[in-house]
């Protein structure tokens, strides 16, 4: 049955093909189409790509955090055997930030979960070795690697209740490419347990941890800019909440509050830059003043009380900049998402209750005092509690950081897992 599933997934490729790009032409984020005719090449397996070495150690990532997440652990792969390494991801970007990384010998975009270009790809690039990041499982990437022979693992896995639960649903196609798996490493118990739930081997599944906490930074880069940035504002002397990676319902949620408290000042740093234009009708109905921070010259608009950051690589430095922090799709229905990035800067977390993409993290901060629970409603009034007691703040900064120290050590756990695995 399963091969049967495989057989009318890749018949009805074309047609699902042309019908995601319908929804993206008419979505918000019809931008992203632009680049289709640049990255063809890649995602249909024209040719590869300049020189290509063999016995690559093949890491494929989704997006720019995930590309970052496994810049360390590329550089322990490699010195450990010697071989080079290969990544793939699923977006521009994520492959843009990995190019610029010189731990990784060759960075291309993945190519379409079309079962021919798979096999095309592994044809051409010859890797021995697949290692999926988190959870962007696709079924003949996954299928087509075990079938020729590469060892395929899952690192720094995740899986939602909502996601083990359709895994369930899809348990033909889903057993089918997890029999082709040899290792999980999960990020938490919780996660270890659902993936035990769907057609694997338990020995297969290990507990290894996020290794993302090994690469928290405490010296975000661009700090110096961000303190310019203040200063060219004037918010030297006013409390400042950074909301990073903010959905559609959490930027509504920032300008209620900003009208609530006129004296704090917020930045904005949505998760999805593409959004540009629909953040900027918001702020713009809002009535508030705003700077965008790609426009900020020498000069910065007077009385500003909402900075948008619509340039990726400043969340670190706009969060250590912050008097409070706010990590996104909490209160939107996202899961949350990397609340430690800002808690390992000394900054209390203010967070939704929908972060089931890291419950043990957030039940940390909660339970430490760390992280303080907000919702739409109450969002304002726990952020005037939180300036009106500076020893409750204080403590809150303190707390985040100790419970940010204590996810770290994944990275080693990981290695561990894939030596019993992987050939030298």
């Amino acid at each position: 049955m399963g091969y049967f599933v495989l057989i009318l997934i890749n018949l009805l490729f074309p047609v699902g093909g042309l019908l995601i790009i319908a929804y993206f032409l008419f979505s918000s984020r019809r931008n992203l189409l632009k680049s289709l005719k640049s990255e063809f090449s890649q995602r249909f397996m024209l040719r590869a790509e300049g020189q290509v070495l063999r016995d690559y150690i093949w890491i494929h990532a989704a997006s720019v955090g995930e590309v970052r997440s496994v810049i360390k652990l590329a550089q322990d792969l490699k010195e450990a055997y010697n071989r080079p390494i290969l990544l793939t991801a699923a977006t521009a970007a994520g492959r843009n930030v990995a190019l610029k990384e010189p731990v990784f010998d060759k960075a291309v975009l993945m190519p379409v979960d079309f079962y021919p270009l798979v096999k095309r790809f592994i044809r051409l690039y010859g890797p021995k070795t697949l290692l999926i990041v988190e959870s962007d499982f696709w079924p003949n990437m996954i299928i087509a690697s075990g079938r020729s022979g590469l060892d395929v693992g899952v690192i720094n896995a995740r899986l939602s209740v909502k996601s083990a639960k359709r895994y369930i649903f899809l348990s033909q196609i889903v057993g089918l490419a997890f029999r082709n798996i040899k290792f999980i490493c999960a990020q938490s118990q919780a996660i270890k347990e659902r993936y035990l739930t769907l057609p694997l081997e338990p020995s297969k599944v290990y507990l290894t941890g996020n290794i993302k906490y090994d690469i928290l930074n405490t010296s975000p880069a661009r700090a110096g800019e961000v303190e310019e940035i203040i200063t060219a504002l004037g918010w030297q002397s006013s409390p400042i909440v950074t909301a990073g990676s903010t959905h559609e319902e959490e930027e509504r949620v920032i300008t209620a509050a900003a009208k609530i408290l006129p004296d704090v000042k917020f930045i904005l740093t949505p998760r999805h830059l593409e959004r540009k234009k629909y953040i900027l009708q918001t702020l713009e109905q809002s009535g508030l003043k705003f700077a965008v921070l790609s426009k900020l010259k020498n000069k910065a608009p007077q009385g500003t009380q909402i900075l948008l950051a619509d340039t990726m690589g400043w969340l670190g430095a706009l969060y250590q900049a912050a008097t409070i922090t706010f990590v996104g799709g909490s209160i939107t229905k996202k899961g949350g998402h990397n609340f430690l990035e800002a808690a390992v800067l000394e900054k209390p977390v203010l967070l939704g209750r929908h972060f089931y993409n890291a419950p043990d993290v957030a039940a940390k901060l909660l339970e430490t005092g760390g992280g303080i629970l907000v919702n739409a409603d109450n969002f304002a009034k726990v952020i005037e509690d939180l300036l009106s007691n500076p020893v409750r703040l204080q403590r809150a900064a303190h707390a985040a950081l100790e419970a940010a120290l204590s996810f770290k050590g994944a990275t080693k756990k990981t290695l561990e897992v894939i030596e019993k695995y992987e050939r030298k």
